[in-house]
């Protein structure tokens, strides 16, 4: 795994009072996440785009504010350069625990969360803040990383405060959390919060909520679902990622991992950008790499990834057009129909292979006759 660096900046505040307007619904911890190598072309292809946009200031969400159009034009722009994001989005409206409501407990849940979620995935990793943020939360990060990851031959994870003034990352990473907290808290949100996403789509790795919901279709939707929308359909099929995701989220098996990674894109794209959209082989690849050093080929994903996530239960459409999770009865008859356009010629091609053997033998020989392919025979001689 090559070493990866981490730029955090958090939203959000401690309290539970929402009825005053500086409190925060939601604690929201974004991860801009870069190869080291990567670094310095990184930053050269930042630059020209926060002197366009923001002059000889800092790139901050704050200084966008609720201007919608400005977001979304500089959106665009950093769309075109390569960054990963990890997102833990915690809603503070239902988290019910007594002990949460005391400060130090709250941030030190916080930190157990954002560190076994960030190391579980990336064990090599600098993480770096911004030294003049929330204090409350970064500062005690810091040591509660630093206790957990002393570095040595082995571990080479650190923790480091800068500027952001004088760092263009640490920027970029205050920008994102602003503009993901528009999905979702309150006292900031904005009806575009699905466009800024949609925006961003390719470089989020994932948003983690907790505590997990997955309901779907909440205030972040532009549109009404459609006529053929089918919310027992949608929530079923959500409901067995989640299964599937809480059974197996603490595996350390790299196969299992790209499995989840998998199916956490799938239900990120139909519960935050469009329900009704296939995303394509390619795209689904493209996000199971950017947490491996290796690429991975077209038949691992499909043998590997994808059976394996059907055979675990998850259901999942799949047609021409890619794959998805289903919100409708269409998608799960695209399911059917592309596998019955793979599996009615191979059923075809082994009903002549056996008329044949019989014909040519007298029917000494039935090449189904076999305990294993006792379900076949069944079914042809139906």
């Amino acid at each position: 795994m090559k070493e990866q660096l981490a730029f955090i900046d958090e939203f959000g505040n401690f309290g539970y009072n929402f009825e005053k307007p500086n409190v925060s619904t939601h604690f929201i911890v974004s991860s801009i996440l870069v190869n080291r190598d990567d670094i310095s072309s990184l930053e050269d292809n930042i630059e020209p785009i926060r002197k366009k946009h923001f002059q000889t200031g800092e790139m901050k969400s704050s200084k966008i504010g609720k201007n919608d159009d400005r977001r979304i034009r500089v959106l665009k722009d950093l769309s075109e350069l390569d960054f990963h994001i990890f997102c833990m989005v915690i809603d503070k409206r239902k988290l019910f625990s007594k002990g949460l409501t005391y400060k130090k407990s709250f941030y030190k849940f916080l930190h157990g969360l954002v560190e076994s979620k960030l190391y579980k995935t990336f064990p090599k990793l600098k993480i770096t803040a911004d030294e003049i943020g929330s204090k409350e939360f970064m500062s005690g990060f810091a040591d509660y990383v630093r206790r957990r990851h002393i570095p040595d031959l082995f571990n080479y994870s650190e923790f480091g405060f800068v500027r952001s003034r004088s760092h263009l990352l640490i920027q970029l990473a205050d920008l994102i959390s602003g503009t993901i907290a528009k999905s979702f808290d309150l006292t900031t949100f904005s009806k575009n919060g699905s466009k800024f996403l949609k925006i961003l789509k390719d470089h989020i790795i994932e948003i983690d909520e907790w505590p997990r919901d997955f309901a779907p279709f909440t205030y972040r939707y532009d549109e009404e679902p459609g006529p053929e929308y089918d919310p027992l359909i949608t929530q079923q099929s959500i409901n067995l990622c989640k299964l599937f995701i809480e059974q197996h989220e603490k595996e350390q098996d790299p196969l299992i991992i790209d499995q989840l990674n998998c199916i956490k894109f799938l239900l990120f794209h139909i519960l935050y950008i469009n329900y009704d959209q296939y995303l394509s082989t390619n795209e689904l690849i493209k996000n199971i790499e950017s947490t491996k050093d290796v690429k991975i080929n077209q038949h691992y994903f499909r043998s590997q990834v994808m059976a394996k996530l059907r055979d675990g239960g998850v259901i999942i459409a799949s047609s021409p057009k890619g794959y998805k999770l289903p919100t409708s009865k269409n998608d799960l008859y695209d399911f059917v129909n592309q596998t019955s356009q793979v599996v009615k010629p191979m059923l075809g091609r082994l009903e002549k292979c056996r008329k044949q053997i019989k014909l040519a033998s007298k029917n000494d020989l039935d090449i189904l006759e076999k305990e294993e392919f006792k379900y076949l025979k069944k079914f042809y001689d139906s």
